[in-house]
């Protein structure tokens, strides 16, 4: 027999006077309080009271709680607590430690679980509870004594047990013992196999399904754990606020992937959170964690590796959820919760729901060192160590920024074509031939000249060079007697320029430069690599002309790189829908800055970052004045293009470790 009961608390202006509750019923329930507390110090006793009423009892307990710093704190977080002497991880001393030494001395030797719940989304149990705290608080406030409530009721057996046989099998409750299956060891709250694996092995799954509500198994959350090529891995499914200044409003889901070595997780381990480039960009998924920059950081790190909102295995952002909305409006006010001050905020309920609160460090990769430069800008206290690899943005205005790509984009169109003399005549009668003929990609969209130059991505990599060379010396034959595009080459242009995998990319990429700062608010980036194109042969290079004349060989053409134009969401098929919510965010005027150089210029989180001499992405010169405003210690270097982390990665962050610390 199982006993169902929720709990919470509630504090008036955080801190202010203080109110919790517990119910198993209308009929039976406490609450109490006092003139000053926090939510959390609520929360906690509503748990402690409770387990206080009931100790009598032998019958197991089952704690319903919107509150993940209770459930939390009580499963997972107190194993290492234990370990460090009542200590986090940084050495800070455990908050509110009485209370959660009280409520653990009262779980022991007694099946006590906790499942969470969703506040105010209509949950009765949950929501009776929260009424009674915060009446109790508000009494504390006004200076009259709050309704306490009956208490335990003499005939609780009879009327408000629930047999376990009720509870649905499928669900698994977040338990203190720690153990999702009872032949799993109990030492946390993910629970690993200790045989070595060379595939993955699944373990454990917890999923937060609702044991009385089942139809809220929307709202629900999961965390897998297995182990693969040796190591401990978990994959947490969490929700977050699609909008984090209304955190009781819609969730989206965000995918997390925590990586541990060794025969069992070290928990005592720093953590070190991956920022994915992009944006659009899904978290890494290497073949191997022990290679690259992941093995290197885990000898170190617990290094957690985060689907961005939008992306992966978090809740998608594409033509077909956003067409679920009833206007391109309402879709584009929905994608301006998707920026990096959206992504650093999700970043700091990672850190506080799976690193227990503790300070970690942050490693990003191109966008995702504009994301490290906003968490810098938001919320520099939560980092011991901040790295960048070809990511440190520039802090001026879009035009600016497209400005200096344009230039670096036709100084690396210049190496390739030096070093590849015979693929610029290829070039041009490529240019030559859409001009006059169809050719259509395998999808069916029509390849245009536009589209062909966009192949000049492929200059920003190390290995960018070669596979463009093999793509231009296969790119005609010969049928009836007459030229036509190989269909291989076709098919191999269309999976480099095609945005079907990444659609955020392409629609949201000028929005990281919209109103970056307090003194350019305001300025809409009205399409700006394509306005900037206007002043081709002045500002921007002449090989940038929209419409290249291929038998004038006195003008070099140019492949184009890291720019969005309106054009594209006209013939890529994947963008096609989405061209009325790529206009209205490209005249939206209305962004919330995401950098602040005063903090910045104050830093003192230690910082390293790779410059790379001849980035055609991120502006070198710029990279340097904000890696000096914010006391990052620069590296520069022409030994690694754009892609350095992905070629050398286990080199470059040791070496970026060595820096920041030096």
């Amino acid at each position: 027999m199982t006993i169902i009961a929720a709990a919470d608390g509630s504090a008036l202006k955080n801190p202010g006077p203080t109110g919790w509750a517990w119910a198993i019923d209308e009929s039976t329930w406490r609450a109490g309080g006092f003139k000053h507390g926090t939510n959390n110090i609520g929360e906690l006793y509503a748990v402690l009271d409770l387990l206080k009423s009931t100790a009598h009892l032998d019958e197991p307990l089952h704690i319903l709680a919107d509150s993940r710093y209770v459930i939390d704190s009580m499963t997972k977080w107190i194993h290492g607590w234990k370990r460090k002497d009542w200590k986090k991880a940084d050495g800070s001393p455990v908050l509110n430690v009485e209370l959660i030494q009280e409520i653990d001395a009262l779980m022991q030797g007694r099946k006590v679980t906790f499942e969470w719940v969703r506040g105010h989304s209509g949950h009765d149990m949950n929501e009776f509870v929260d009424e009674k705290a915060r009446a109790a608080a508000t009494a504390f406030r006004d200076g009259y004594s709050p309704d306490e409530g009956p208490g335990l009721s003499a005939n609780l057996r009879e009327d408000i047990q629930v047999p376990a046989a009720d509870i649905p099998a499928t669900s698994a409750p977040i338990t203190n013992e720690g153990a999702l299956h009872a032949e799993i060891p109990e030492w946390d709250l993910f629970s690993f196999t200790i045989e070595s694996a060379s595939i993955a092995e699944p373990v454990s799954t917890q999923k937060g399904t609702s044991l009385l509500y089942p139809d809220l198994a929307d709202t629900t959350e999961s965390h897998t754990a297995y182990r693969i090529h040796g190591m401990n891995v978990v994959d947490h499914h969490i929700n977050v606020p699609l909008d984090h200044a209304n955190p009781r409003g819609q969730q989206i889901s965000l995918f997390v992937r925590e990586v541990n070595d060794g025969e069992l997780p070290d928990l005592t381990k720093p953590a070190l959170v991956f920022m994915q480039g992009g944006p659009g960009g899904r978290g890494v998924r290497p073949g191997d964690y022990r290679g690259g920059w992941v093995g290197q950081a885990l000898k170190k790190y617990r290094v957690f590796i985060l689907d961005q909102r939008g992306t992966g295995l978090s809740t998608r952002l594409d033509e077909g959820t956003l067409s679920a909305f009833g206007s391109p409006v309402q879709a584009a006010a929905y994608l301006k919760h998707f920026r990096a001050d959206s992504i650093v905020r999700d970043a700091e309920i990672v850190r506080e729901r799976l690193n227990g609160g503790n300070k970690w460090s942050s490693l990003g990769q191109s966008y995702g060192g504009f994301i490290n430069t906003t968490y810098l800008s938001l919320a520099p206290q939560a980092l011991n160590a901040v790295y960048y690899t070809g990511g440190l943005p520039g802090l001026t205005s879009i035009d600016e920024i497209y400005t200096r790509t344009y230039l670096a984009t036709a100084k690396r169109n210049e190496v390739y074509f030096n070093r590849f003399k015979q693929d610029e005549p290829v070039l041009r009668d490529l240019v030559q031939y859409l001009s006059t003929h169809e050719e259509f990609l395998p999808n069916g969209e029509r390849l245009s000249v536009g589209r062909l130059r966009m192949l000049g991505m492929m200059l920003g990599g190390d290995s960018g060079f070669d596979q463009l060379h093999y793509l231009f010396e296969g790119a005609f034959s010969t049928i009836n007697g007459q030229k036509r595009l190989n269909k291989q080459f076709l098919d191999n242009v269309y999976r480099q320029v095609s945005m079907g995998d990444s659609p955020l990319y392409a629609l949201m990429h000028e929005t990281i430069y919209a109103g970056v700062l307090e003194s350019l608010k305001g300025i809409p980036t009205a399409w700006g690599a394509w306005r900037l194109l206007d002043k081709v042969g002045s500002e921007i290079p002449a090989g940038f002309a929209s419409s290249p004349e291929p038998r004038d060989l006195s003008t070099p053409i140019y492949l184009t790189g890291e720019h969005i134009y309106p054009w594209l969401f006209e013939e890529d098929y994947a963008l096609r829908p989405l061209k009325e919510i790529a206009e209205i965010l490209a005249m939206d005027t209305d962004w919330t800055p995401l950098y602040d150089k005063s903090v910045l210029a104050s830093n003192e989180v230690p910082g390293a970052a790779a410059v790379y001499f001849e980035d055609m992405f991120v502006p070198t010169e710029l990279s340097l004045e904000t890696g000096a405003l914010a006391n990052i210690r620069t590296w520069v270097t022409n030994e690694y293009q754009h892609d350095g982390l992905r070629m050398d990665g286990a080199k470059i962050f040791e070496r970026l470790e060595f820096l920041a610390t030096e």
